[in-house]
């Protein structure tokens, strides 16, 4: 595995160095100098804002008494947890631990890791609405080929449905829980590998804080409010910032927010599938410069805006990697005692 990540990580590097060749190194440094520190600062500040409502999508899904005032720690858990998603997609899953582990003065470490489970789940459901967003922007932006595209969206958006019923049918009628659930489902030889009775315990009281939020309707309202917070903050922030830095580098270009969709969920559909590459390293730079020209823009700004996105990342990560020290959560090993909530 380290090998192959290795191959992959000098594959998008690869890629990388091609577009700077192809476009030329200095072509990127003058849009950059273009922004400005100020641009810069403005185009970070977005992900804070992002990131606030993000917290607060994981925050009602908390059926837990916590302080109003103490809402702030749930934005710097949710900044450090991510900031292992910018190492690779796949970090993303391991910093859901992190966060719990970050409020676990506030919340019950136990109750935490189910809503950052059920909060992940959410995510992968914004992350197909996000998807057919894009399909549905692209009816307005290629209208030449409206009807072609118009049968493909409304076909996703009928298999979207088909499996949003069925994934609430089974999350809802499973009594024993889900997690239990699915490790029921599978091959013996696993289960007896990696399933004991004191895992069995700690996964059971997991599923019933998460088959807490599908017990009612008004918990289920939950559900929804995290899901449109979810969307609607990462679509628009993303778009915007994307529709920011190409204003900034080319302000008379007519470059729209509705164009600006459509290159962040382009992008965002390539690097997923390309999820293998660490850090995404070519793939998103590379995936811009396709999605401007398709758009009839110079792909050269696209290499920008991915340069400009990552430095943007950068920045966030190192704030998210400084809080977690600041926490004491980067160690080795790890353990938190449910009964005390301590490390």
């Amino acid at each position: 595995m380290k090998f192959s990540k290795y191959i992959f990580l000098f594959t998008g590097a690869l890629i990388l160095v091609l577009l700077f060749r192809s476009f030329g190194l200095e072509v990127t440094i003058n849009h950059i100098v273009k922004i400005g520190w100020d641009g810069f600062a403005i185009i970070c500040s977005i992900f804070i804002i992002s990131n606030i409502f993000l917290a607060y999508a994981w925050r009602v899904l908390i059926n837990y008494p916590v302080e109003k005032g103490k809402f702030y720690k749930f934005v710097l858990a949710r900044v450090a947890g991510d900031a292992t998603s910018s190492i690779n997609a796949m970090g993303a899953v391991a910093g859901e631990p992190l966060k719990a582990m970050y409020v676990r003065d506030l919340v019950p470490f136990r109750t935490g890791i189910a809503t950052v489970v059920l909060d992940r789940l959410i995510h992968t459901i914004s992350n197909v609405l996000m998807v057919l967003t894009g399909m549905l922007a692209g009816l307005f932006v290629f209208r030449e080929q409206f009807m072609s595209n118009l049968a493909a969206f409304l076909g996703l958006l009928a298999f979207f449905i088909a499996m949003l019923v069925i994934g609430f049918r089974i999350l809802r009628g499973h009594s024993n829980g889900v997690i239990i659930g699915i490790i029921n489902n599978l091959p013996g030889f696993i289960r007896e590998r990696f399933m004991n009775d004191s895992r069995r315990e700690k996964i059971e009281k997991i599923d019933r804080e998460i088959s807490f939020i599908f017990s009612s309707r008004d918990n289920l309202n939950h559900f929804y409010i995290s899901l449109a917070l979810h969307y609607f903050s990462i679509v628009i922030s993303c778009s915007l910032e994307i529709f920011l830095i190409v204003k900034y580098i080319s302000p008379y270009a007519g470059f729209t927010f509705l164009e600006a969709l459509f290159v962040y969920i382009f992008g965002f559909i390539a690097t997923s599938a390309l999820f293998f590459v660490p850090a995404n390293v070519g793939t998103s730079e590379g995936s811009y410069s396709i999605a401007l020209k398709i758009l009839g823009y110079d792909p050269v700004i696209g290499l920008s805006v991915g340069i400009i996105r990552r430095f943007r990342t950068f920045v966030w990560a190192g704030i998210g990697i400084a809080l977690l020290f600041y926490a004491g959560l980067i160690k080795k090993d790890i353990k938190i005692d449910e009964d005390t909530n301590k490390i």
